[in-house]
């Protein structure tokens, strides 16, 4: 297929993924930061921001509202909500031919709900309301996407990118480290945070720091860990494989095969420096996927001249 189609659904793939997960963070941090006033206001701000690598505002951000108008952000920063939506959504348009018109005016109506709520300059009145109204337009682009797509390269390349952003996501969450800074209330906000309270509360396992975290790295059947987003990884690389796009022997497939294994056979029950640096060799990992990728795939290598 076209390098300028595959590019667009791999970032869409990974713009719809950081919205949906940076949203997904910020209601859930906003609420702790209103139900539990033990940790300064500024601290409990500044975690979220560092993890998302965001600055905050000129005159600082000390309250959960402008910490919420601060990571909602606007359509010029792709490392905020509206931001990474907004560039979703352009590059949708740019291969609007090549999408249902079902996921383009889901995209669309998520853009204009964050459009309407960061052109004002005040804080949300309601921002609980406004964070799972967009959650919820999300969720019906990914639902479209998922029962509206076909099969095809393009899919794998938007699988590809949605799997290389979860785990780059999941390793901000544990950066923020609720269960250091709220002891008791950390570890669900975190879960809840990745979507995984009701399938780690189906493991019956105690509801710790230690063992939050070795299941958002290393849980096999949760879709968001980062083991489970490296077997959608390496599954779509050998998909692009058996379609003639990359070679066994590539630089993607070897990566992203190689954090799969580094995260499947690790040794049961690990200590938390163990998880610890899982997680961060899945987050290294990730990111030079992501760069291999872009080499292999969408890096421009000039204009061809025809001469006579």
């Amino acid at each position: 297929m076209l390098s300028r189609l595959a590019e667009s659904f791999y970032w869409i793939g990974r713009y719809l993924e950081r919205a949906e997960a940076t949203t997904r963070l910020l209601t859930e941090h906003h609420q702790l930061l209103v139900e539990d006033t033990r940790v300064p206001m500024t601290t409990g701000c500044q975690v979220l921001l560092d993890a998302l690598t965001l600055e905050s505002s000129p005159s600082g951000c000390d309250t959960p509202d402008k910490l919420v108008r601060a990571v909602l952000g606007s359509s010029n920063d792709p490392g905020t909500v509206a931001g990474s939506a907004t560039a979703a959504r352009e590059n949708a348009r740019a291969i609007r031919d090549a999408l249902s018109s079902d996921v383009y005016e889901a995209l669309n109506s998520v853009h204009l709900r964050l459009a309407a709520a960061t052109a004002s300059e005040t804080e949300p009145a309601s921002p609980g309301v406004l964070l799972n109204g967009v959650l919820e337009r999300l969720a019906v682009v990914s639902g479209v996407l998922d029962w509206g797509s076909p099969r095809d390269e393009a899919w794998v390349f938007l699988r590809l990118g949605r799997a290389l952003e979860r785990i780059d996501m999941t390793a901000r969450l544990l950066n923020v480290r609720h269960d250091l800074i709220w002891p008791e209330s950390g570890p669900a906000t975190a879960l809840r945070a990745s979507g995984g309270l009701h399938a780690f509360l189906r493991g019956r396992f105690p509801l710790s720091g230690d063992r939050v975290r070795a299941f958002l790295v290393l849980d096999p059947t949760f879709p968001r860990s980062m083991l489970g987003c490296a077997l959608v990884a390496e599954q779509a690389a050998r998909e692009l494989e058996g379609l003639g796009s990359v070679s066994s022997h590539g630089g993607i497939l070897r990566t992203v095969g190689l954090m799969r294994s580094e995260l499947e056979f690790v040794a049961s029950d690990p200590d938390s420096d163990e998880v610890d640096r899982l997680a961060e060799y899945g987050l290294e990992s990730a990111h030079e996927a992501g760069n291999e990728v872009r080499t292999s795939f969408f890096q421009q290598t000039g204009t061809v001249v025809w001469s006579h």
